[in-house]
């Protein structure tokens, strides 16, 4: 069709599709083999951009950087724009989503940063105690036992902690976002393991390129192209899943 309306001199520009791509919940394997599908049905030659819409608090960092490869690999090949949105979270990982977009939105409400690190761990030394529980660790390399649940911290262990963890995995995380948002405005202050809303990353940081809902957005930039949702299933596939589902 593309080729046909290029041959008789029709504008094919306002014919091409404005390809979106839902991401939901946690930064799993399960999301990026989600992604790798939608990019394999995504017809890049006959659209005009694509929009990455983020609602997740995070989750692995590896899979958060597969998923900004697979998408940086279209976008470069096919010289097409990405748009990122934050709906309700774009958090860690998925904050590092949203800084790969060309131009990046927020609603006002939207909950996002928190680039830093977090560490949860139970100490039960006590329940040990009073069950008379005795635990024998043997280990080649004293740092092996640092997350242990059942020795108390020392005066510097949270330190020592954050400082193995954030040499590991923190420090990566904040200069692959260096790497990707450039020069935009207040960076530093950004980085810093904070929350903010949409509406102080915009109006305060002057961080991201505009407050809104992503369809209005979208249907704002361009008026005359028909927007897809690239990561719905098709008929075929939802009746795969339907009988997969009765059968089993």
């Amino acid at each position: 069709m593309y080729k046909f309306l290029k041959l008789i001199g029709k504008d094919i520009e306002k014919y091409k599709k404005i390809s979106y791509f839902c991401l939901q919940g946690q930064i799993t394997s399960t999301m990026t083999y989600k992604v790798y599908k939608a990019l394999k049905k995504f017809d890049p030659e006959n659209s005009k951009a694509m929009a990455l819409i983020i609602n997740s608090t995070g989750g692995s960092l590896a899979h958060a950087h597969i998923i900004q490869r697979k998408f940086d690999l279209v976008r470069k090949k096919y010289n097409l724009p990405l748009y990122t949105f934050a709906e309700d979270y774009a958090l860690s990982g998925a904050f590092y989503l949203l800084c790969m977009g060309d131009k990046i939105f927020c609603n006002k409400t939207s909950i996002v940063g928190a680039v830093g690190t977090q560490i949860q761990t139970l100490n039960i030394l006590k329940l040990l105690e009073h069950y008379k529980l005795e635990i024998r660790t043997f280990n080649s390399d004293s740092n092996e036992t640092f997350l242990q649940q059942f020795d108390p911290l020392g005066n510097n262990d949270s330190t020592h902690i954050l400082e193995n963890v954030s040499a590991q995995q923190n420090q990566q995380l904040q200069l692959q976002i260096h790497q990707l948002i450039g020069n935009r405005q207040k960076k530093e202050d950004i980085l810093n393991g904070s929350i903010f809303n949409g509406q102080q990353l915009f109006q305060d940081y002057k961080f991201s390129d505009g407050i809104g809902c992503y369809l209005n957005i979208l249907q704002s930039e361009f008026p005359y192209n028909k927007l897809e949702n690239a990561t719905q299933k098709t008929q075929r596939e939802k009746m795969i899943d339907f009988f997969q589902n009765k059968f089993n």
